[in-house]
């Protein structure tokens, strides 16, 4: 996979894990405060979703966290290989 998909991945994970996360926050902020019983949140399909919801966004936030990361690590890890081979071949020359 290509770097520049890779990034596009990483943006699409996280906007998902956001949106995820809002709307299960809403779902449950909804259900507690407008649908009747007001203040309590019986055992039904709507809190279910919500809590998939913000589980769905706490994993692909967590995942784009760490991809972003190494791709970090790893650009750092690549300079530091250039600069050994710029070292060795200006080594060699002399």
């Amino acid at each position: 996979m290509s770097e520049k998909k890779r990034i596009e991945l990483t943006r699409l994970q996280g906007i998902i894990a956001v949106a995820s996360f809002v709307s299960g926050i809403v779902i449950a902020a909804v259900c507690l405060f407008f649908v009747p019983p007001l203040g309590e949140i019986a055992s039904s399909a709507i809190s279910i979703v919500s809590e998939l919801l913000v589980l769905c966004g706490a994993i692909l936030g967590v995942k784009a966290s760490y991809d972003v990361k190494f791709r970090k690590f790893e650009a750092e890890l690549q300079d530091v290989i250039d600069n050994e081979k710029k070292l060795n071949t200006q080594t060699d020359n002399e």
